[in-house]
């Protein structure tokens, strides 16, 4: 199982799939995260990747800048920490 790591907040967070995006589990541990659309439209969600690999399940049509993700659809890949910078 992989660890959601927000590095600025200092929340190391377990994934365990309930919720649907890195952006709701973050909320469920009351961080103040920016989003906008919630669906990977508008990159106003859009965070450094500091280590590990995203999926996008749900998809999106706005790109993130390179080395970052978009924490309002993208789940871990795999059992491997994500690290964000947030």
């Amino acid at each position: 199982m992989a660890n959601i790591i927000f590095q600025k907040s200092g929340v190391t967070a377990p994934w365990t799939g309930d919720e649907e995006s890195i952006l709701e589990l973050g909320e469920v541990h009351d961080l103040d995260l920016d989003y906008g659309c919630r669906m990977g439209n508008c990159t106003a969600c859009q965070q450094p990747l500091l280590s590990g690999e995203v999926e996008y399940p749900m998809g999106h049509t706005a790109e993130p800048d390179d080395d970052h993700v978009l924490i309002c659809c993208c789940q871990p890949k795999g059992d491997a920490d994500v690290v964000i910078d947030a």
